[in-house]
């Protein structure tokens, strides 16, 4: 259930809405994985991140420990959700099943920033989004 309203209008109010997630490509699950941050779904944002070269999902206990670790801090960054509204991310640098997202083109251009720091690994036919 979302914490979303809607007024008289029928136009929604309150909480971000997160498209469908799309792990098809590195750019579609960092797209994914930043509007599920800025929406504040903790529990989304991990199932898209991978460490050690396994989903953190696949990984016993992983997945829900960091959901109560990550949520507390999406209240945090909430407010961004404006900033990263129609949000398109293209030209990750892809080498096999990783990528880098340095030279990435970001629509809006400040989301470049937030994104170059990641990368992206590719799992059993779906992309994840990994640190360093």
């Amino acid at each position: 259930m979302s914490a979303a309203t809607t007024d008289d209008t029928g136009a929604s109010t309150g909480a971000a809405t997160v498209g469908p997630v799309d792990q098809s490509t590195p750019e579609s699950v960092m797209t994914s994985w930043l509007e599920s941050m800025v929406a504040g779904d903790g529990n989304t944002v991990c199932g898209l991140m991978a460490t050690g070269g396994k989903a953190i999902s696949s990984i016993p206990g992983a997945a829900a420990a960091c959901g109560k670790t990550i949520t507390p801090m999406l209240d945090q960054i909430k407010e961004l959700g404006a900033a990263f509204k129609g949000l398109k991310i293209s030209g990750a640098t892809v080498k096999g099943d990783q990528a880098t997202f340095e030279s990435v083109t970001t629509e809006p251009a400040l989301a470049a920033d937030v994104v170059a720091s990641f990368k992206a690994a590719k799992i059993g036919g779906k992309w994840y989004v990994t640190q360093g």
